[in-house]
């Protein structure tokens, strides 16, 4: 009998092979990221909704929703810190199921470790751990956005911000802010969104309707490769970081965005030139959940969602890299999920906001009380 031979693979018939699922492998890949940011984008939704139910539990006890910053005694009698008092989240913490870590603060101290031998300087003082210090360093994860790859993995750790609405000057909060201490709660002071320092608004306070008034929203925090905290020269000009170092703006002394729009604009595409031409790069945007000022837990509505026309995370004028993210002027909602970001409105309701959401649309929803008709199909 003749023996038989087995007949292998040719070579083209293997490359023909590998060409195959070389192009299953491509197809399959984008779905499976896809898949991916999918559950990222559903836990992020579900970080805002637990959130907004807090606020609404916050309100249930105290007939408020809580103030963007609570005005902490520091180590001196009688003087109240701007600068350093409890953020919105530290409030909400026993609302969020963090009861115990609520309940191990000490509210005699501010929530940073910053003590100071204040002598009639602005700044002047030392710097040492206040017994809060292990709480404000506690990483929550409820805090953080998974789609952010940067939260979590520098020392930023807040992805989640109360708005503050069309307000600009923060400084313009109140009519008693002497550099950033005060002898006396102020008075007289708002703004136009729903959180401020040192007031509570609550639903009363929503006349524009709890739906159309924007509570949270998300932005990327910084990834620790700028001028600032991460000392990198040249610096990274990540999406995520801002300019401390803009000048020459036209509108950073108006209380609100409503004053002069196209001033607005006009200040804004300085900040834009600064961050693309100048190496003084803040990379510590959403430092931590803990403290009030802007840029850590506050944002407001100036640029729109990864404004495609204003591509950076925030702004402050006059300033440099020793400065920190606090008390700019810009401080927008971004995020990494694709087309926009999603929102925590005042009724509890979690929306995504798409990118090319119209500026006007998108200052109406930042107001609690402004008078904007909004369309429901607006956004």
């Amino acid at each position: 009998m003749r023996p038989q031979s087995r007949r292998g693979f040719t070579l083209i018939e293997l490359l023909v092979v590998i060409a195959i699922i070389a192009v299953l492998i491509a197809l399959l890949l984008p779905a499976v990221q896809s898949a991916r940011e999918a559950a990222r984008r559903a836990q992020c939704v579900n970080n805002l909704k637990q959130i907004v139910l807090a606020l609404h539990n916050y309100h249930a006890a105290s007939g408020v929703f809580p103030p963007g910053g609570a005005a902490n005694v520091s180590s001196m009698p009688n003087i109240y810190w701007d600068w350093y008092g409890w953020s919105a989240q530290g409030l909400l913490l026993p609302f969020i199921e963090q009861g115990p870590l609520y309940n191990a603060i000490n509210f005699a101290f501010a929530n940073d470790a910053f003590t100071s031998a204040f002598n009639g300087g602005c700044c002047s003082g030392t710097y040492a751990d206040f017994p809060n210090s292990t709480i404000s360093n506690t990483i929550i994860s409820s805090f953080m956005c998974p789609s952010d790859p940067y939260v979590g993995k520098t020392r930023n750790v807040n992805s989640y911000n109360g708005c503050y609405g069309t307000t600009i000057d923060t400084t313009q909060w109140s009519p008693d802010f002497t550099n950033w201490m005060l002898t006396n709660s102020p008075s007289g002071a708002t703004c136009s969104g729903l959180f401020m320092h040192w007031r509570a608004f609550g639903v009363q306070d929503c006349t524009d309707g709890t739906s159309n008034t924007i509570a949270f929203s998300e932005a990327l925090v910084g990834d620790g490769q700028g001028t600032g905290f991460g000392g990198v020269n040249p610096p990274s000009r990540y999406r995520g970081n801002m300019t401390l170092s803009a000048t020459g703006g036209t509108t950073v002394g108006n209380k609100d965005a409503y004053q002069n729009p196209q001033g607005v604009l006009n200040d804004l595409q300085i900040c834009v030139t600064t961050f693309r031409t100048v190496n003084d790069i803040a990379d510590h945007r959403g430092l931590r959940w803990s403290d009030d000022p802007t840029g850590y837990t506050l944002f407001n509505v100036l640029q729109t969602p990864n404004d495609p026309q204003f591509p950076i995370n925030g702004c402050r004028f006059n300033c440099s890299s020793g400065c920190e993210t606090s008390y700019g002027y810009s401080y927008p909602a971004s995020s990494n999920h694709p087309g926009g970001v999603n929102v925590g409105f005042a009724d509890g309701s979690i929306k995504f906001v798409k990118n090319s959401i119209a500026r006007m649309t998108w200052w109406a929803l930042g107001t609690k009380g402004g008078n904007e008709v909004i369309s429901s199909d607006a956004y």
